[in-house]
Parts: C-alpha cells; sequence; structure tokens
C-alpha cells in the first residue's frame, strides 16, 4: 500500500470529472459541491440523486459511455462504474495524462483517497487508513462526532476571530501575541458555547486582558 501526503486541496471553480452515476458516485459529487468544484458526470444511466442536480444545472451530466476527450481539462478524476476493468482503464488514462484520479474500492489504482470526514463549520477532521480499513475509518468518524459537537462552529469562528484581532493589535509586542495566542484554548469558551451563551471576540480579549 502507498504511504499518502495528507492534504486540504482547493477544488473552487476546477473541472472535476466523475465517471459513473451509482450511489457512490452520487456521494462523490456531492462532496465536490459542497467544496465548489465544477463537476462533470459521464454515465449512461444515473440515480436519481444525479438526475436532479443536472435538471437544476448544478452540474454538467453526459449521458453516455465515458471516452478519453472527457479527460480534457479535468483537475481532479473519480472513477466510479460497476466495473473494476473500466475504472482501471481510466485511471491508467489519468495517469497518462497526469490527471490525479480516485478509483472506487481500489486503494492500489488510487493517486488520491478521500477520507472520512467530520465536518463542523470551518473545522474539518480527516481520518484515513490509507485505504487499508476504511470501515475503521467510519468507526472512528462516528466515534469523533459525538465528541466535537456542533457548538463547534461557533467555537471555530469564535476562535478565528479572536486570533484575527490578536494579530492585527499593533500595541502588542509578539511576545504578548504569542502568549495570548497559546492561553486561548484554555479557556472555557466551548463549554459556554455549548450551554448556548453568546460570547463575541470583544468578549473574549477583555478575558484576556486586551483592549
Amino acid at each position: 500500500m502507498p504511504t499518502y501526503y495528507p492534504l486540504h486541496l482547493s477544488i473552487a471553480g476546477k473541472k472535476c470529472l466523475v465517471v459513473g452515476g451509482g450511489k457512490t458516485a452520487a456521494r462523490k459529487v456531492a462532496t465536490l459541491l459542497r467544496c465548489g468544484g465544477r463537476v462533470e458526470v459521464v454515465s449512461p444511466d444515473a440515480v436519481p440523486a444525479i438526475r436532479a442536480l443536472a435538471r437544476r444545472e448544478k452540474i454538467h451530466w453526459r449521458e453516455r459511455k465515458f471516452r478519453a476527450s472527457d479527460c480534457a481539462g479535468a483537475f481532479l478524476i473519480f472513477a466510479a462504474t460497476a466495473s473494476v476493468d473500466t475504472n482501471r482503464s481510466i485511471a491508467r488514462l489519468a495517469k497518462e495524462k497526469s490527471i490525479l484520479a480516485n478509483v472506487a474500492d481500489s486503494p492500489a489504482d488510487c493517486d488520491f483517497i478521500v477520507p472520512a470526514l467530520v465536518k463542523r463549520g470551518h473545522l474539518t477532521i480527516s481520518i484515513a487508513t490509507e485505504g487499508l480499513a476504511p470501515v475503521l475509518s467510519s468507526r472512528i468518524r462516528k466515534d469523533l462526532e459525538r465528541f466535537f459537537g456542533p457548538e463547534y462552529v461557533r467555537y471555530t469562528r469564535l476562535i478565528g476571530g479572536v486570533r484575527c484581532a490578536i494579530v492585527r493589535n499593533q500595541r502588542l509586542t509578539g511576545k504578548q501575541k504569542r502568549k495570548a495566542l497559546q492561553s486561548l484554548p484554555s479557556l472555557p469558551l466551548r463549554e459556554r458555547l455549548a450551554l448556548g451563551e453568546n460570547i463575541s471576540p470583544r468578549d473574549v480579549l477583555k478575558k484576556l486582558g486586551i483592549r
């Protein structure tokens, strides 16, 4: 098994080609759209979720079999057909064209894998076993979802706002900024947010003794 380099990648506005129209392909499409990808699907048939997105012009669906020319301009390719041989041939073609490819249920044919995710607003936690044990990644994801509750959406945004204010504060020395930033995680902010309290960046700055 290859050792993968962990990377969060911007795909905003980039062509992401999904070959296949089943449930696996639909999951890929949904995630790509959430991340701003320009999604094209190639498949003679498609599940209702893909058809609905095509009708709403959220994606471009080519209702036919895959052609080599479909790869033109692609940033990423996802091979998610029901045929192992077809998926592997798509992966080989992608490699010839220096396009990164992901092959459903075949880590050995992948240039990259898609990790299990826990998403809380701007907080993203990725879990992967390098394709060896995806069922374990799924179990860990469920455990983390219980620990990182919905309050982390507000918590991450709050910490980000406070950090920005500290970094921009010209009255603080570099040492004072580092000390304030290192103190942030020790404040009981997440617990208070989980109880429904409203906390502003200004409130936190006062707690840190910053005016």
